[in-house]
Order: C-alpha cells, then sequence, then structure tokens
C-alpha cells in the first residue's frame, strides 16, 4: 500500500484549553462569524444558531461538553461546519466552536500515541492521542450528533 492509502487527512485545531484532532472529510468549511443567534432555553454546550448557506447551523463547544465553563461570547466567532455524519433528519450539518485556525497534516497510524492523560468519561471524547507533537482530543461526533438530535426534537 501507498502512504497516500494507509494516512487520513486531518486537521488540529485549537479550541479554549485543548486541541481536535478531526478528518478534514467531516469538515464542510471554516467559517468566522460576527451573529451567533442565542437559543433560550439551550443547554450551555449548545452555544446558539449560525446561518451558513441559508441554512441555520447548530453551533456546539466541545469543551463546554467535557465540563469546561461556557466561554464569554466574543465579536467574531470562528467555528467549523461539520457534515452530519449520522445523517439524522434535520441535521445535515453543525458547527464545532473553535479558537485557532485548523493545521491541516496527514496522519498514519503510527504517527498517533496514546496519550497519558485519562479521557473525560462523559462520552464526548473517544480518545485523547499525540499528533505531530501535540495532545489532541478526538471528538466522539457520532455522540455529539446524538446530543444534538435528541435537543432538537424536543423544539
Amino acid at each position: 500500500m501507498s502512504d497516500a492509502q494507509e494516512s487520513l487527512s486531518c486537521f488540529i485545531v485549537p479550541v479554549t484549553e485543548h486541541h481536535l484532532l478531526l478528518p478534514q472529510p467531516a469538515v464542510a468549511e471554516v467559517v468566522t462569524q460576527q451573529f451567533m443567534r442565542e437559543i433560550p432555553g439551550a443547554p450551555p454546550w449548545l452555544t446558539g444558531l449560525v446561518e451558513w448557506r441559508n441554512e441555520q447551523v447548530p453551533v456546539v463547544s466541545v469543551e463546554t461538553l467535557m465540563g469546561a465553563a461556557p466561554e464569554p461570547r466574543n465579536r467574531l466567532q470562528r467555528m467549523l461546519v461539520m457534515h452530519g455524519l449520522e445523517q439524522f433528519p434535520g441535521l445535515t450539518y453543525y458547527a464545532l466552536q473553535v479558537r485557532g485556525i485548523p493545521h491541516p497534516l496527514k496522519i498514519r497510524p503510527q504517527d498517533l500515541e496514546a496519550a497519558s492523560e485519562p479521557d473525560p468519561g462523559d462520552g464526548s471524547i473517544a480518545r485523547r492521542v499525540r499528533a505531530s507533537g501535540v495532545t489532541c482530543l478526538i471528538p466522539t461526533l457520532e455522540r455529539i450528533e446524538g446530543l444534538l438530535k435528541e435537543y432538537l426534537q424536543r423544539l
């Protein structure tokens, strides 16, 4: 097998206190928004809605899901618009709130090493790894989408 077949294109993305490791094919676009509409009564991890390509896209804070205090709202919000992998009706896209600019890289299995820190027990993080010298969290996108589906069904 060639290296291209054995590697996966990924992003390392800074969030408030951590870095996320995400597969590039799951990311539709990196956007910066000036306006995010709040959702009254939403859980703290669901930070609002943004308009993206004429759709209202829910925005999730992975760090708040892991138990961190919600971040104060800034004028500009950077987020990754994600493809809805689980294909739940009404959840074609959602966004993950991020801090910095994603750094693309190719990852091969031998490039990853398990990090020594324990994973949070809430299921929102699949693994904690070191990739390209950076400790990263691999979020459980299926769990995040499931939480969004549960919340959106109640509306």
